[in-house]
């Protein structure tokens, strides 16, 4: 099971997923995080059970620590 889970419904969304594939990062998607607002608001990823969010794609790979 991927690390990284991501809504489908996230700000940024195809940006982020383009640049998760070109690092090799594993991940999965999913229709619902059930953080609405947050995702919608905000670039956001689900690591194992805690949630990241920023503003820019690049911020959130900065917090991940895989940019």
């Amino acid at each position: 099971m991927p690390k990284y889970v991501i809504c489908n419904n996230t700000r940024k969304y195809n940006e982020l997923i383009e640049a998760l594939k070109n690092r090799g990062i594993e991940f999965e998607t999913t229709s619902c995080v059930n953080k609405c607002f947050k995702c919608r608001t905000s670039v956001m990823i689900k690591e194992d059970d805690k949630y990241i969010s920023a503003i820019t794609v690049e911020k959130l790979l900065r917090k991940i620590n895989i940019y």
